[in-house]
């Protein structure tokens, strides 16, 4: 199971002080504050869905991190409502209706709900959440042009996401150095 809280704060940290060190601060965003359990119930109420412990959890430690790498991570005063939401959403629905993508059919008894999208709209992380009590975890889909990518869950995605972008801050120091 993630430990959410090492997780985020060992990235945030990442993030700031590579931001510090390269004078970006564009680079990084602190996480937003834990979401309370009415935020949560709210928004699944908003949603019509039950959110998995896995995904719970993590609001419970990060409602939402504008800045998870390049990703924005909607948190539970987010989901649902909003001008940002409301578009990033409109266009993953337009993006699984076409040809584009025909790799995430909701089952019955579930609806899609975007959790995460870059600036630029070519890529997007939505999950399946049921629409009746949680039914155990939930696949979280990374879908970028065309390019879907099915996680078993929010947490791995999450982990495997905070690795690259470890990495890709690394190479920027390292790349930085050489041209120093």
């Amino acid at each position: 199971m993630t430990n959410w809280n090492d997780l985020v704060g060992q990235l945030a940290t990442l993030q700031r002080e590579v931001a510090e060190r390269l004078d970006e601060p564009e680079l990084s965003a602190a996480p937003n504050s834990p979401a309370s359990e009415h935020d949560i119930a709210a928004a699944e109420r908003r949603l019509g869905v039950s959110f998995d412990a896995v995904y719970r959890d993590f609001l419970r430690v990060c409602d939402g991190w504008s800045r998870f790498g390049t990703v924005h991570l909607f948190g539970a005063r987010e989901l649902g409502i909003g001008e940002t939401w409301r578009r990033g959403s409109a266009f993953a629905e337009v993006y699984f209706a076409t040809a584009a993508s025909g790799s995430l059919v909701v089952p019955k008894g579930y609806r899609r709900v975007l959790v995460g999208k870059t600036a630029a709209p070519q890529r997007f992380i939505t999950m399946l959440f049921p629409t009746r009590p949680p039914r155990g975890v939930n696949a979280c889909w990374d879908c970028m042009s065309g390019t879907d990518l099915c996680y078993p869950g929010f947490d791995v995605w999450a982990e495997e996401e905070a690795a690259a972008i470890s990495f890709a801050l690394h190479e920027e120091i390292a790349d930085r150095r050489l041209v120093h």
